[in-house]
């Protein structure tokens, strides 16, 4: 595949107008630049362009595909057949173990269409926020699923009910709820407000939850048998750990990024001095890594360099370490002094 085909998502959706790893691609960077020429060729696109491959860069690797098939599996649990129907799942794990890009990818593989009878939103990817109320909720829904002029006519109770049969109105058949410890720890009302929302919305029996966050939502989830009993399974998304093999995985991920940066050369984050500082500042959580790729590629975008050099992460890493941890992550403290 040619640079031209790998950048220009008209190119990808024409070549597969009805397929919806196409609707993912038009979202996301995916592709790798595997020759000399795709990466010259990549590195001659506008800024903007670059920025926003590196931007919105995904990896399929190990941890990414064993969050997608949680997904999938509360999505539609048999192969070919009919989705989920009031069901509660969970997809839980530490923060930074990249459970919110592998949700956005999959929200992305159903775009909202219409038919005769109207809009169709078969996926709904919302994130809860700190003592998110139940209007606050509402409201989120009503704007993912377009619907963001409704009226409080009839007072809170309606406009939250209304927005909660919206899910049925436009056929969402799974519906995602991001940083879901939000919903129920930390609050005022321990909690109560927010679950019977979401048990609403699991009794109409059209459509699967599924629960994303910290593991203590499990607990929640337990000590409820209502949520129990309502086909809970919940998951744990690992994020790769020092072990051998897990370090050698590591490695080919971050191999794998470099090969999407869109820069004239391999940056060589695979190489045994950056992978062995990545994973220890990381913690092998992909959140963590990209959170020093990501500005050290900006840098090197806006020095014109050919790729991302150890004194772009040296920069980026010396305002991003917590106190308390001396480690001189690529000799940023030799650097310094």
């Amino acid at each position: 595949m040619n640079i031209e085909a790998k950048t220009n998502a008209n190119h990808i959706a024409a070549a597969t107008p009805s397929s919806p790893l196409a609707a993912a691609q038009r979202r996301f960077h995916t592709e790798a630049f595997e020759t000399d020429g795709e990466r010259v060729a990549a590195s001659k696109l506008p800024k903007a362009q670059r920025q926003w491959m590196i931007d919105n860069l995904i990896v399929k690797y190990a941890v990414f595909n064993n969050g997608f098939d949680m997904l999938k599996s509360n999505h539609v649990p048999v192969e070919d057949g009919d989705h989920g129907r009031g069901t509660v799942g969970a997809m839980l794990g530490t923060s930074r173990t990249g459970k919110s890009a592998i949700c956005r990818y999959y929200a992305a593989q159903f775009p909202a269409t219409y038919d005769d009878e109207g809009e169709i939103f078969p996926v709904v990817h919302m994130t809860a926020s700190v003592r998110m109320t139940q209007t606050e909720f509402a409201h989120e829904l009503n704007r993912l699923t377009a619907c963001r002029h409704t009226s409080m006519k009839g007072g809170v109770g309606a406009y939250v009910s209304n927005a909660l049969l919206r899910l049925l109105t436009v056929r969402t058949q799974l519906l995602i709820i991001d940083d879901a410890q939000y919903m129920f720890y930390d609050r005022p009302d321990n909690g109560a407000a927010m679950f019977k929302l979401v048990k609403t919305i699991v009794d109409y029996s059209e459509l699967a939850v599924m629960l994303v966050g910290e593991e203590r939502i499990a607990d929640y989830v337990y000590s409820i048998d209502a949520f129990e009993n309502r086909s809970f399974n919940a998951d744990v998304l690992q994020c790769l750990s020092a072990s051998a093999d897990d370090l050698l995985r590591f490695s080919k991920l971050l191999g794998s990024i470099d090969r999407r940066l869109p820069f004239a050369n391999l940056s060589g984050l695979d190489e045994k001095y950056p992978a062995e500082h990545l994973y220890r500042y990381s913690k092998g959580q992909i959140g963590r890594v990209m959170n020093i790729i990501r500005p050290a590629a900006y840098l090197a975008l806006n020095d014109g360099s050919s790729r991302i050099l150890v004194e772009h992460l040296q920069k980026v890493v010396a305002k991003r370490v917590k106190r308390g941890d001396d480690f001189s992550y690529f000799g940023y403290l030799r650097h310094a002094a």
